[in-house]
């Protein structure tokens, strides 16, 4: 990109030069990345990337995505001739008599952008389809919004039956872009607060499909706001048989990042470790990298956009992920911090190398070729490369351990930015209490606490549509029988590895099942060791039913009310052992999920209390402990009991208790009067049994 003596009121001739210039750069670039993205895309995947936008273009009943109704937007801005067009038409089976009837007459839709790792080294066979469908302000009444968020809807579902692909498309308004506003794309996630850093990654990654060409692509980079919208200005007043201004959409300019959201940002990413930690830790070093080295090195997406004059097919030298890569490092370099640096290099290395969704790289494989290079910058060993290739095969804990030095280092940079900003104040737009409930609650999966059910490595909750888990039962390291959860191939072998996890209730095992979502409701998604001496499976598979339809409710699991947690669901298990063949009621075992998510469990000893009447009033009276500190609305409960006699009957006078409990002044006055006329007909009964042994 040339450089260009930013001016107030540039040149019209200068700047029609310099934006036809910029954009031939912009283009190659463009066909650069869409090159990597199919080339590297399956043939199914290939398909659905090439469908998208003629979907989005017409509305047809005999296409997914149709709407029923005639106010219904649709249409992409100057989409006819080009070669998504073409193709697609050809695909799908258009005919020229036809258009008139599934084409609109105004273009709805400004821009189709792609953005995220698609098209970039970081892109893999699972990659989502991150898009932006932009729309002038305005444009569009109530009705016709909610037209197209269906229409979007639709295309989404079917993308996602059809092909087994996640998409996302977002509708972007131009005016609210150009402000940084992203709330009606990211609703109340990240998008409220990350507004530069947002920005910026879109500037960065995005990928042009169709529509518009942002202005920002084809400006000189580093410009002022105030120059950039006179840059834009004097462009919308040019013509020419070369020059068309509706060819162009002003999305607004980027200076920098704001300080203010970047310790946000981290703590973002510190939630967004339980699915990929080593993804979040380069994404929170490059933050932190804005944060403190911005005004010397300058916003990645500038650096970017001024070499797009380089940019060559099949060359990585501009990718936007090994630029991201190279940044994230080069953090910890100038920090002087050599455990980061150390850290940051082996997630980029097992990012390249797909260690959450593995996959055979040949040697001639650009993220091969890639990773040898790195090796060999790095001075690294063998042994440390071997260790990093046979991730799949490290132990549980061993990957937890690794996560775990992830989660201390985002920790480290959350408190590196939010005490060298010198805030005293609460974070600007959480709807919480304050940072450090915000810290405690995004952190909660990682921490350790008394009885609280552990978190599985982010390995083990990626492959869990594709490995099924098996429990057994039997002794620990100390002779006491215990439950054991291992990998069950599709093949029926088992691993011989150390378990996944182990305990030595029934209930906890199951509960760390659906805690970390590894049951999806499949009978064939766990698999129980058939003895009988020990345990039934179909109980243990019905508990574990009963688990995920109580625990599985996502909607509820995290509460944006409440700065501290509270307790939200108890789900009760008298006998949670499920010992074959014994009906006495020797316990009952709990799980309590509070309103940040987390699970713990408590074993209630019953085997000492003979009254039975007793051992529920107690079942219950732990109940009501939790409910006392519940959510005010209350706290759910259930109370599954699978034994073959007294089941029911216990259940129902646990409930009864429960309820006696919750009458203000008068429930232990009524639970003891009912234990104590149980007691006197015990002791009537036995009296009676007497007076006849009497004769």
């Amino acid at each position: 990109m040339t450089k260009v003596s930013p001016q107030h009121k540039p040149d019209p001739v200068l700047v029609k030069r310099e934006i036809l210039q910029n954009r031939k750069y912009f283009s190659t670039y463009n066909i650069a990345r869409l090159r990597e993205l199919i080339r590297h895309l399956p043939e199914e995947k290939l398909e659905l990337f090439h469908t998208i936008p003629i979907l989005l273009h017409i509305n047809s009943p005999d296409l997914p995505g149709y709407v029923d109704h005639p106010q219904t937007p649709y249409g992409i801005h100057r989409f006819y001739g080009s070669g998504f067009w073409k193709l697609a038409k050809k695909r799908v089976g258009i005919e020229r008599k036809n258009l008139g009837s599934i084409s609109s007459k105004t273009f709805y839709i400004k821009g189709v952008y792609l953005m995220g790792s698609t098209g970039t080294i970081g892109q893999t066979d699972y990659s989502d389809f991150d898009y932006w469908v932009a729309i002038e302000t305005g444009s569009l009444n109530n009705e016709q919004r909610g037209l197209l968020q269906t229409k979007l809807a639709k295309i989404k579902d079917w993308g996602r039956k059809a092909y087994d692909h996640d998409l996302t498309l977002f509708v972007v308004d131009l005016e609210q872009v150009r402000q940084n506003d992203f709330s009606g794309v990211y609703g109340q996630g990240s998008g409220p607060t990350q507004k530069s850093l947002l920005k910026e990654e879109f500037y960065r990654t995005f990928i042009m499909v169709a529509g518009q060409i942002p202005y920002w692509a084809v400006l000189p980079a580093g410009l002022s706001d105030a120059e950039y919208n006179a840059w834009v200005k004097q462009a919308s007043l040019l013509s020419g048989d070369d020059f068309e201004p509706y060819d162009y959409v002003d999305l607004g300019n980027l200076t920098a990042i704001k300080g203010e959201e970047c310790s946000e940002a981290v703590l973002w990413q510190i939630c967004d470790a339980r699915k990929d930690p080593a993804k979040a830790l380069i994404k929170a070093s490059l933050i932190a990298h804005n944060y403190s080295f911005q005004e010397r090195d300058g916003l990645l997406c500038n650096s970017i956009k001024r070499r797009f004059s380089e940019r060559r097919l099949d060359s990585y030298l501009l990718d936007p992920y090994l630029l991201a890569f190279e940044r994230a490092i080069n953090f910890y370099k100038s920090m002087g911090d050599r455990d980061g640096l150390n850290l940051a290099k082996e997630c980029v290395y097992l990012r390249l190398r797909g260690y959450l969704e593995p996959s055979q790289l040949d040697e001639n494989h650009p993220k091969r070729q890639i990773l040898r290079r790195y090796a060999k910058e790095w001075s690294w060993s063998g042994n440390r490369v071997d260790r990093l290739e046979s991730y799949d095969s490290w132990t549980e804990q061993a990957k937890l351990k690794f996560e775990g030095r992830i989660l201390d280092r985002l920790s480290s940079l959350y408190e590196l930015i939010f005490r060298s900003a010198g805030k005293a104040r609460h974070l600007v737009d959480v709807p919480f209490d304050g940072s450090d409930v915000l810290k405690s609650r995004t952190s909660s999966p990682f921490e350790k606490k008394p009885a609280k059910v552990p978190r599985c490595s982010a390995y083990i909750r990626a492959r869990r549509d594709s490995c099924a888990l098996f429990i057994t039962c039997g002794q620990d390291e100390s002779g006491a029988n215990s439950w054991f959860v291992y990998e069950h191939s599709s093949s029926g072998r088992t691993s011989k590895n150390a378990p996944l996890f182990s305990a030595r209730e029934l209930l906890r095992v199951l509960g760390w099942i659906v805690f970390n979502g590894l049951y999806g409701g499949k009978p064939s998604g766990v698999v129980f060791q058939h003895v009988q001496s020990v345990v039934l499976p179909n109980r243990a598979k019905r508990l574990l039913q009963d688990l995920h339809g109580f625990f599985s409710d996502e909607a509820e699991l995290i509460s944006h009310m409440h700065s501290h947690p509270v307790w939200l669901k108890v789900f009760v298990a008298p006998n949670g052992d499920l010992i074959s063949g014994d009906n006495t009621l020797r316990s009952a075992d709990y799980l309590i999920q509070n309103t940040w998510g987390e699970i713990f469990f408590y074993s209630l000893g019953l085997k000492y209390i003979e009254n039975n009447l007793l051992k529920c009033y107690n079942i219950a009276k732990q109940i009501w402990q939790y409910m006392q500190k519940a959510v005010p609305e209350g706290c759910e409960y259930r109370i599954r009991d699978f034994r073959t006699m007294h089941g029911a009957a216990t259940v129902r006078t646990i409930k009864d208790f429960v309820k006696s409990l919750q009458e203000p002044g008068s429930g232990d006055l009524k639970a003891q009067e009912a234990i104590e006329k149980q007691q006197l007909q015990q002791d009537d009964t036995k009296s009676k049994g007497l007076l006849l042994d009497l004769f």
